[in-house]
């Protein structure tokens, strides 16, 4: 029995997901419970498990594609007297673990060289698709199954195609450097090829630029794709990633919620006496923010199904970056941990940030959360709320021995004066010596 292995839900966010690399491959006994593949959410990569006993089957994404959730992935055969062989093609065929068999690579086209009729033949037969360069998809060269046309040597369409570069099929026919029948897409490609060079080709291709751009029946190269590119100030279109997708999908809903600002200042002297290497400003803030989140249970709220959920402990998300890429992981029961525990946690999602190996867990259960951009210069600014937190705080640079905090706060789960008495707790707090002890 087949067992089929889908692309996980990792976060509640997460719509698709990107296969990373395979663990496994056709023909390998895994378990339940066996690490079979890495999988990148809208936040970090992931292991997945297998959940059965079995033989791999067969590999239905390979590395590097982004499929949806709940996409099957491979096949697991569960059924014990199943064999553990893979069929002697399958196998020559696969190169490294996780890697869909591939089709022999079509033979680089030459137009000043003459074709087998064998090559002109299959030019355009059913697995011509799988072989078409990168550059032909790009360019919208994707039709190559032959049509119903079998009439004479083109098809109508290849005809009018042909017509509009001056091109003659029948000519190209006999140096056997179109098929017969020929199509539309087998005119397009031998056109490209001949009349522009490969890098130009590339060039266009990651501009997603038209080949009627530029005058027919003359030799195109980079440097004059690069000028027509510089001329118009066309711009590069670069894909969104899973977790740019995930980021604006998440401000999307953030920007939903009734929110409304607060600012003040915290004196710095006491942060500024006890910060260190080891504990630093944010690990201070996050100490500090939980003791205050614990005098006022509105900051310990979310927002459930017809019911407001109180939580037992500060749990904080905190705005972190790597690059270009932004990460809000949760620090749990903060106010039952000494700064130097604080510290340790920290360090430890530093660097699975930077390995991407943020989990589900990581990534959830946060009330409140905190955003610092004063080690930038940044006097103050306003963040958005993360996931079904109640609010977010905004901290800003050092201006003469004061700190900027600005709230962001749900409307829905905390008032205008619950915020105001928080505040004023968190101003208290950043004065008091007491906070800055190591229990």
């Amino acid at each position: 029995m087949d067992y089929k292995v889908v692309m996980p839900r990792l976060s509640d966010s997460m719509d698709e997901g990107e296969l990373v690399e395979w663990k496994i491959k056709p023909g390998d006994s895994v378990k339940n419970g066996d690490v079979i593949a890495e999988v990148e959410s809208d936040k970090a990569v992931i292991e997945i498990q297998s959940f059965k006993n079995g033989v791999v089957k067969e590999i239905l994404v390979k590395e590097g594609t982004t499929v949806p959730v709940g996409t099957p992935i491979a096949l697991i055969d569960t059924d014990a007297s199943a064999a553990k062989k893979v069929p002697v093609n399958q196998k020559e065929e696969t190169s490294g673990k996780g890697q869909i068999p591939k089709p022999k690579e079509e033979a680089k086209q030459n137009p000043g060289a003459k074709e087998s009729s064998q090559s002109a033949t299959t030019a355009s037969s059913p697995s011509a698709a799988a072989d078409l360069n990168p550059i032909d998809i790009l360019l919208g060269i994707t039709n190559t199954q032959p049509s119903s046309y079998t009439g004479g040597n083109s098809s109508p369409r290849a005809r009018a195609e042909a017509a509009k570069y001056g091109l003659d099929i029948e000519q190209l026919q006999k140096e056997d450097k179109l098929p017969v029948p020929a199509h539309i897409a087998d005119i397009k490609r031998y056109y490209i090829h001949r009349y522009f060079t490969p890098k130009a080709l590339e060039l266009m291709a990651l501009y997603h630029l038209s080949t009627d751009l530029f005058e027919a029946g003359k030799k195109h190269d980079e440097a004059e794709v690069a000028s027509y590119i510089e001329a118009h100030e066309i711009p590069l279109a670069k894909p969104l990633s899973i977790a740019q997708k995930a980021m604006i999908n998440m401000v999307s809903e953030s920007v939903k919620k009734p929110v409304y600002h607060m600012t003040d200042y915290l004196d710095a002297t006491l942060l500024n006496q006890y910060t260190t290497k080891e504990l630093t400003v944010t690990v201070w803030l996050l100490k500090l923010m939980a003791e205050a989140m614990m005098q006022h249970d509105s900051f310990r709220m979310t927002l459930g199904t017809n019911a407001i959920q109180l939580w037992p402990n500060a749990n904080l998300s905190l705005a972190m970056a790597d690059g270009e890429l932004l990460y809000m992981p949760v620090f749990k029961e903060v106010n039952t941990k000494k700064p130097a525990q604080i510290a340790e946690e920290l360090n430890t999602f530093k660097t699975k940030i930077k390995a991407r190996k943020l989990t589900k867990e990581d990534l959830s259960a946060s009330t409140f959360g905190i955003s610092n951009l004063g080690m930038t210069g940044i006097a103050q600014f306003d963040a958005m709320i993360n996931r079904d937190d109640c609010g977010i705080a905004a901290i800003g640079s050092e201006q003469d021995g004061k700190i900027s905090v600005t709230l962001t706060v749900d409307h829905r789960i905390v008032n205008g004066y619950q915020a105001a008495l928080f505040m004023q707790a968190l101003k208290n707090l950043a004065k008091d010596p007491q906070s800055f002890k190591e229990q």
